[in-house]
């Protein structure tokens, strides 16, 4: 298997939003690939109808934050008043993204291979810092309030894959590097408490 980096992406839904009102449907964070800074991110969902199905499905777009948000205040005010660099604006398969713009649409690929676990959404973000763009894996869950949210992973295209290849490679690699797993645990043995 191929090692491919992978960075952080999860959003929760944005418990003051009502319907019909201006607010974004999730606020989150996520990381680039192999990075610890996090960017904070907002996201509003557009429904749309599949031109293939007829079907009414749900898209997502945002603004990430210029600034990590665990950094200084002092050096968050300081990454404010620097210009934004080479790369704002970019593309990545006839999809253009201005700079720090998040997108996420419906993934067309996951009935093709039920047993794979392909996310349910798939995107990019334009860090327009000078880095590639990079890509979005993102599965819709509950949190413990059973509130939606979504949970994910960043990484970089791979060069020469197809997006249905691409995600199953990043499935790949969150399974073993333990981020997600592929059906239940196992059961613990008669009178084991699973306490060391």
């Amino acid at each position: 298997m191929e090692t491919i980096k992978t960075g952080n992406f999860i959003a929760f839904m944005n418990r003051d939003k009502e319907p019909g009102d201006n607010r974004p449907a999730f606020d989150g964070r996520l990381s680039t690939p192999g990075a610890d800074d996090e960017l904070r991110f907002a996201l509003w969902a557009h429904p749309y109808v599949n031109p293939k199905t007829g079907e009414e499905q749900i898209m997502f777009n945002g603004q990430a934050a210029a600034v990590d948000a665990k950094a200084s205040a002092l050096d968050q005010v300081h990454a404010l008043t620097k210009p934004p660099g080479q790369g704002a604006a970019a593309e990545l398969g006839g999809l253009s993204l201005a700079l720090r713009q998040v997108v996420l649409f419906p993934n067309g690929f996951k009935a093709d291979a039920p047993d794979k676990d392909r996310p349910d959404y798939w995107g990019a973000y334009n860090p327009g810092n000078g880095e590639p763009i990079v890509r979005i894996s993102v599965w819709a869950k509950k949190d413990r309030n059973q509130n939606a949210m979504l949970t994910g992973a960043t990484s970089y295209p791979l060069p020469g894959k197809s997006e249905s290849q691409q995600q199953d490679a990043t499935v790949e690699q969150l399974i073993a590097n333990g981020e997600i797993s592929k059906g239940m645990p196992k059961a613990k043995g008669k009178g084991d408490s699973g306490r060391a």
